[in-house]
């Protein structure tokens, strides 16, 4: 999710979408099923027409699902491009962003194991001076040394971001998805971009992927892996994921397409890492957004609860606010969304009653904002 022109587009579409939307001695025992309650038509509907609206509107394809904590999923899917309703949901996307919330994830999981705390300083973390030359000078003094792994997770570095704000022209640049990158390279990157805002750390919020291409450094530091092991071995792993891979190690061929103003892209994920890089599917990514919300990837229950809770900033002022690699949506839901430059992405939970919500479409300039916001706001009727 690239910051670029955000804040501007969520507030035109927050300002649009308010008009919408005893037998116990037998030694075999059969399990009793668990009743199923029902999502409610009025949610189904609600989300069919939602779907084809974003699809027909914008001529892509997109595809959804919800589901309760007690009921069975229901999937939702249109081609704005053939006009026809999409009843395959297996399909593999680039969730871009939405891998923030592995990496913070992890981050805390670190925490929990007493080797890394969230006000340890980057530097004393990470120490690396040629690394981190002229990243944080403002004006014309050096702050680096008062980056904490909180500002990091929260987005309050301080630090540039390594993509341009014309997103054609990183289209343009880096259109083989067989490029390599670094996070050398992607540091290196931030400090020659034009469009650097850097600040003192702490003093404000401002969305950037050199954050979290730091913390994925962090991660293997700490480890001893590499962040795709690490990410395997500790989150795909534990919750069963069997179609969610890292993006850097899965081969090129069989990348799912996604567009660019309704052209096919694949940019190369190794720009992402950290920050981005991940592949999944509705299925995976809903059992993730739910086994996030239990707290099962921790071993303390406080962990979740601080994470749901605190270190959060103003996103858009009033509407949106960002923590430790999570969006609180308009106190409706929590979750992330994600953009690669070919697909828009978002994954939430609620926060009235623990539905649970993904999408993907496949062009990167579709906004998923709007969809994230009708959607949390159909869901949160649900009693």
């Amino acid at each position: 999710m690239k910051k670029g022109t955000i804040l501007i587009i969520f507030l035109i579409i927050i300002s649009s979408c308010k008009s919408h939307l005893n037998k116990s001695q037998i030694a075999v025992q059969i399990p009793v099923e668990t009743p199923k309650l029902e999502i409610p038509q009025t949610a189904k509907s609600g989300l069919d027409s939602l779907v084809a609206k974003v699809a027909t509107t914008n001529g892509c394809r997109m595809t959804a699902t919800i589901k309760g904590p007690n009921t069975t999923a229901y999937y939702s899917g249109f081609d704005g491009r053939t006009n026809e309703k999409i009843t395959d949901f297996n399909d593999l996307y680039e969730i871009g962003s939405c891998t923030k919330m592995f990496t913070a994830a992890s981050i805390f999981q670190l925490i929990e194991q007493k080797k890394l705390k969230l006000d340890d300083y980057l530097t004393a973390v990470l120490p690396n001076e040629t690394f981190y030359d002229d990243l944080l000078i403002v004006d014309s003094k050096n702050y680096i040394d008062s980056v904490k792994v909180i500002n990091l997770l929260n987005h309050t570095s301080g630090f540039p971001e390594y993509f341009l704000e014309d997103e054609e022209k990183v289209v343009e640049l880096h259109s083989d998805p067989s490029e390599l990158f670094t996070a050398e390279k992607l540091i290196n990157m931030a400090k020659a971009n034009p469009d650097q805002n850097v600040f003192i750390p702490g003093s404000k919020f401002s969305y950037c992927n050199v954050n979290y291409i730091l913390l994925g450094l962090i991660i293997e530091k700490l480890s001893k892996q590499t962040y795709p092991e690490y990410i395997q071995e500790h989150i795909i792993a534990p919750l069963a994921l069997k179609n969610t891979y890292l993006g850097s190690i899965f081969p090129n061929a069989k990348r799912p397409k996604g567009h660019y103003k309704d052209k096919i892209t694949l940019m190369p994920l190794t720009m992402a890492g950290a920050a981005g890089e991940i592949i999944s599917n509705l299925d995976d990514m809903q059992t993730f957004i739910t086994a996030w919300n239990k707290g099962k990837l921790f071993k303390d229950l406080n962990t979740i609860n601080s994470i749901k809770n605190d270190y959060f900033n103003d996103m858009v002022p009033g509407a949106v606010t960002y923590g430790a690699g999570v969006v609180n949506l308009m106190n409706l839901s929590l979750g992330h969304g994600g953009q690669t430059l070919g697909y828009q992405s978002y994954v939430g939970t609620m926060s009235s009653n623990n539905y649970t919500f993904v999408f993907s479409i496949d062009d990167a300039t579709v906004s998923a904002w709007y969809p994230a916001i009708e959607t949390s706001t159909l869901l949160n009727s649900i009693k």
